[in-house]
């Protein structure tokens, strides 16, 4: 414990020099002289309190879980819970609406001011951060669309087979996959080793070159063509593949900036801008319709080689200014957080932080397991229901249907994706209903969809009644939605904040570049099996999913990640048990954490408490020697209890 002793008043200490009520000087610690433990410089700003940090303003507040025993208001998750859900659901719904209630209103004042501002702010917030999964929606998505237009545009080469080789034609539905594969590996190392803005400046350069390849994309035969054209998916796959571990770790360490916004929309804000991927399927569409109308002189069929050829050439060609506009962005306006170079900095680190690479794989490998797994589930079935499309639209139209007719479904489905991304994304910072609830409950949803289609799919297809094929259709379309609605937008979501600064980037493409082996599986394998088969090898996946979040996943909503930087500050000094903060409160670990780990033991307010004394004390003070902490051991930096409020920073 420290010892303190009040100075007189008016004596000149504070932060630009003014008089303080009230200053201290610590001259016991644990027993010992303060300048024994390393304190050379003992006078601090303001008289040690629990929770207190300085924001860059220089403003202190109060932050951090606090106990009754002395008074101070108890952390959210440790508020009473009767049987149906009692103080802490009460409590912490009448935070979560009121929050709801002035965001309304402050859009409200914004639009009877300046009816585009709402818009404007929203593309600042969430349209820009997640520009690069836009492209990846467009581009990823278009090859399907696209696929459908060269089957009867150039029915010898994408159909029959007679001048193009088939094994180069599969190819082109799952090789920009095996790129983004690659990508989410690589690029997530390296947001990690040289910086976030670094790292989504190479990545944006590799999509630039991509996109001009696809744009151009040519040969001396429509075979030679082909096979550009799927070397052209891959190096445009290798750089969106980055744009994923980018996306989530900027949004999600942007989002920390200020804490209220990081407890209560960190998970909004992160999901929002994954939504940039929905938007880009749809805006897609959208384009495709209107080229194929335009340079087909209208939508049905026949097709010309020339006026499919200008239709995707244009569509894929478009992008090549945005994606201009997209580097000159992050060249001259993005600006480098401060969280990972604050914490790297603490912990002396340069370069690559290996040690706690290592260390991910020690003490969160069942983490990894849950965001990985979680991520190869959803993406069997995301990606299965993208396969199962074809047959969903021939069911209703006919298997002769035209270009634009199976666009059109394609179309109304993209959108009722939409309405599952901005769905999920407006609920999952409720506290009582949170990220693990969100995903297993999608999953389950998804399951049991699905399951239902395969076991009554010989009704279901029977076109004499036509009541059943409506059916059929609702079923396929509320699928879209649910899966959308939890799942597939969690996944991105947690597998960026369930991870520490030093190795987020990494984990998270780690556990995206699983999920990529299940779509890339999903779609070969698929392609061998009957259309009932296809919904039957599907649902276990999805049931599979839910039972692996309700394992290995934990649930971060509501917890301060400054809180992660703390316990993972006592993991990388192998004093993993001295923490004892909400990072390892029941409410954000995983079953497997608090059942087999015991996790959740470590947990004790009144002794964080009084590591926060220290810590808040030792963050104002100037010291030129190592500090100890009671056990004898030395923080070379940041302090002894791991806490350095100067990783939540501004631009």
């Amino acid at each position: 414990m420290y010892i303190y002793q009040s100075m007189p008043d008016g004596i000149p200490h504070g932060p630009n020099g003014e008089n303080l009520a009230e200053t201290v000087r610590v001259i016991e610690v644990d027993g010992q002289p303060a300048d024994v433990v390393g304190i050379r410089y003992k006078v601090v700003d303001a008289p040690p309190s629990v929770g207190i940090e300085r924001t860059t303003s220089g403003k202190l507040v109060d932050t951090g879980p606090q106990s009754e025993d002395v008074g101070e208001q108890e952390y959210w998750a440790d508020l009473p819970s009767g049987c149906c859900g009692g103080r802490r659901l009460t409590q912490t719904l009448a935070e979560d609406l009121a929050e709801n209630k002035a965001e309304i209103k402050s859009v409200w004042s914004m639009f009877k001011e300046d009816p585009l501002s709402p818009v404007s702010a929203y593309w600042k917030n969430y349209g820009m951060p997640g520009i690069g999964l836009f492209l990846e929606g467009y581009v990823v998505f278009s090859i399907s669309n696209n696929s459908t237009l060269f089957k009867q545009a150039y029915p010898n080469c994408w159909s029959k087979f007679k001048d193009c080789n088939e094994t180069w034609i599969q190819a082109t539905t799952y090789v920009q996959l095996i790129g983004i594969l690659i990508g989410q590996l690589m690029f997530g190392v390296m947001g990690d080793w040289i910086g976030r803005k670094a790292t989504m400046l190479i990545d944006m350069s590799v999509i630039l070159i991509g996109v001009i390849l696809l744009t151009v994309s040519n040969g001396p035969t429509i075979n030679g063509w082909v096979i550009m054209y799927a070397w052209a998916q891959f190096i445009f796959g290798v750089g969106i593949g980055g744009e994923y571990p980018m996306t989530s770790t900027r949004a999600t360490e942007e989002s920390e900036q200020t804490r209220q916004y990081a407890q209560r929309h960190r998970g909004r804000k992160v999901m929002l801008a994954y939504t940039m991927q929905g938007w880009g399927q749809f805006i897609n569409l959208s384009v495709l319709l209107l080229l194929l109308n335009i340079f087909n002189h209208h939508g049905h069929g026949p097709y010309s080689g020339a006026s499919a050829g200008a239709t995707w050439r244009v569509s894929f060609g478009i992008l090549i200014p945005v994606v201009l506009y997209i580097l000159y962005y992050r060249v001259y306006v993005l600006k480098e957080l401060k969280v990972l170079s604050a914490v790297k900095k603490r912990d002396g680190v340069k370069g690559y932080d290996w040690k706690s690479f290592r260390l991910l794989f020690r003490h969160f490998w069942h983490r990894l397991v849950g965001t990985g797994g979680i991520w190869f589930c959803n993406d069997w079935y995301f990606y299965g229901n993208g396969v199962f499309r074809s047959t969903f639209v021939g069911l209703l139209v006919g298997s002769n249907a035209s270009v634009q007719v199976n666009w059109l479904y394609s179309y109304i489905n993209a959108g009722v994706q939409l309405v599952g991304y901005y769905a999920a994304a407006n609920l999952v910072d409720y506290r009582w209903v949170g990220r693990r609830r969100l995903t297993v409950f999608s999953f389950i949803m998804v399951a049991a969809i699905f399951a239902s289609v395969a076991g009554a799919y010989d009704h279901l297809v029977d076109r004499s009644h036509r009541k059943n094929i409506h059916v059929f259709q609702f079923l396929y379309y509320i699928s879209s939605f649910f899966g959308l609605f939890g799942s597939h937008t969690t996944s991105f979501l947690l597998s960026a904040e369930m991870y520490p600064a030093p190795i987020r980037s990494t984990a998270h493409g780690i556990s995206a570049a699983t999920g990529k082996v299940g779509s890339i599986l999903v779609v070969v394998w698929l392609n061998y099996l009957g259309n009932r088969n296809k919904f039957w090898i599907t649902w276990p996946f999805a049931l599979l999913g839910a039972i692996i979040c309700w394992v290995f996943v934990a649930d971060n909503t509501g917890l301060d990640l400054a809180e992660q930087e703390r316990r993972w500050f006592f993991i990388r000094n192998g004093r993993p048990e001295d923490y004892h903060g909400p990072a390892v409160h029941w409410r954000h670990l995983s079953r497997w954490e608090r059942h087999v780990c015991k996790t959740h033991l470590q947990y004790d307010p009144v002794e964080d408490l009084r590591q926060r004394r220290e810590a808040n004390l030792y963050n104002r003070i100037s010291v030129t020697t190592p500090l100890q902490d009671a056990k004898g051991k030395v923080a070379t930096n940041g302090n002894a209890n791991g806490y350095n409020p100067s990783t939540r920073t501004e631009d």
